[in-house]
């Protein structure tokens, strides 16, 4: 009779773990997904960030950003290519 209970038992903890685990990350995932929007949000409300986007709309800033395009333009060319 003790052969037959111990499979049951292991079956019954497994299960409880997989069902357990499972609930628990997925909780996890958007309770993270908060904390980094709200992290977000504090950086993108904050003065320094404020200053940068002023100083993009400046001539300069906007050689910055064309500069930037062309690189990213140029690295996805060459993974396109590999």
């Amino acid at each position: 009779m003790k052969l037959k209970k111990a499979p049951l038992v292991f079956s019954f903890a497994l299960s409880t773990l997989l069902v357990t685990g499972t609930t628990g990350f997925a909780s996890g995932g958007s309770s993270m997904m908060n904390a980094s929007d709200t992290g977000m949000m504090n950086m993108m409300e904050s003065e320094g960030m404020a200053g940068m986007m002023k100083a993009m709309h400046s001539p300069e800033g906007q050689e910055m950003m064309k500069a930037c395009g062309d690189f990213m333009a140029s690295v996805d060319e060459e993974q396109e290519v590999k």
